[in-house]
């Protein structure tokens, strides 16, 4: 029998949350165990491999590592919560939609139609625009091995399109100049709002990409089900974060950058503001707790397959500056 890994953190959290914590990750027995058979080359090259292992899947752990003067292969590592962040394929059915191969055994929900008429696998509801593995979820392999297979699928769909449209003229609806003033405004709030102040980060006119992005943290780990509240919210919490996003987004658009780095990290943190904010909406929608261990809806605690054993999508219309959030069906097609 294999344990999701929601329920794996299911049972970790209630262990910390009845005071049985710290758990720990028991690697030094994992890789005694392993040094019993190895010469000392073999040893070195296996610590090696495991070293590039969690740099390449989990660099924090490493720093921890590095931070608490721990060697895994002599001392337990201990396991924590973290704070909020989204990830797509391991986060059970989180992802873009997007349509399915135009096969029989594929339900016609799970198909969308190009402006053709014809259907591309891995194509989004917006004609022409792909994405795929860890950006299309649903599987815990599509991060990894399987994003290379997703690729090679959506490339060649990607081919077939552009052959199906070769009169197809893209066109930017603002102007050049437009766009310059938007992408370079942090630049700009910087030059104009930095003699308010005489220190740079703490400034009337304009707020910092760091600022800004501990106060969506703090709003996110506090109101959204963060590792502050083991993961926990409620639609009172969900709203009181909502009315405190609202602020930081009137606030984004005093993001100031004094270099080319800040730049990036305002937008960053823009794009963070939208895509934490449209994930707490979907938990808001969905009344139940359909992952313990991910997030859990304390007003609606346990699962209910009756009304949601569904898929949630959400629809932003840009001209009213509003989101929509529905149900899509869930069809069993892979008996069970």
């Amino acid at each position: 029998h294999i344990i999701p890994t929601c329920l794996r953190n299911h049972m970790m959290l209630r262990e910390m949350r009845e005071g049985r914590g710290p758990i720990y990750m028991d690697t030094k027995t994992a890789l005694q165990t392993q040094f019993e058979t190895m010469t000392p080359a073999e040893q070195k090259h296996l610590e090696a491999e495991a070293w590039e292992d969690f740099l390449d899947m989990c660099v924090g752990q490493a720093n921890l590592w590095a931070a608490m003067n721990c060697a895994p292969e002599e001392r337990g590592s201990e396991i924590m919560p973290t704070e909020p962040y989204l990830l797509g394929s391991h986060s059970g059915c989180c992802g873009i939609w997007v349509s399915g191969p135009d096969e029989d055994w594929v339900p016609e929900d799970y198909k969308i139609k190009a402006d053709n008429g014809k259907i591309y696998n891995r194509m989004t509801t917006v004609n022409g625009l792909w994405t795929c593995a860890d950006g299309v979820g649903a599987s815990g392999h599509k991060f990894s091995s399987g994003s290379h297979a997703e690729g090679r699928i959506c490339g060649k769909q990607m081919v077939r399109w552009c052959i199906d449209h070769k009169d197809y003229s893209p066109a930017i609806k603002e102007s050049a100049d437009e766009l310059k003033q938007l992408i370079y405004r942090p630049f700009y709030n910087y030059e104009a709002g930095k003699a308010a102040s005489t220190d740079p980060v703490v400034n009337p006119e304009y707020i910092s990409p760091k600022n800004f992005m501990m106060r969506l943290v703090k709003c996110t780990d506090e109101y959204g089900g963060g590792v502050g509240t083991y993961y926990t919210c409620s639609a009172a919490s969900l709203d009181t974060g909502f009315w405190l996003m609202d602020m930081l987004e009137e606030d984004s658009l005093k993001l100031a950058a004094r270099d080319l780095h800040e730049l990036l990290r305002c937008w960053e943190n823009y794009h963070r503001l939208w895509t934490v904010r449209l994930h707490m909406q979907h938990i808001r929608f969905r009344e139940e707790s359909r992952y313990p261990g991910f997030y859990y809806r304390a007003d609606f605690m346990g699962l209910d397959d009756g009304k949601w054993k569904c898929f949630v999508n959400s629809k932003y219309d840009v001209e009213k500056g509003e989101t929509t959030i529905f149900k899509k069906p869930y069809y069993q097609i892979i008996p069970t």
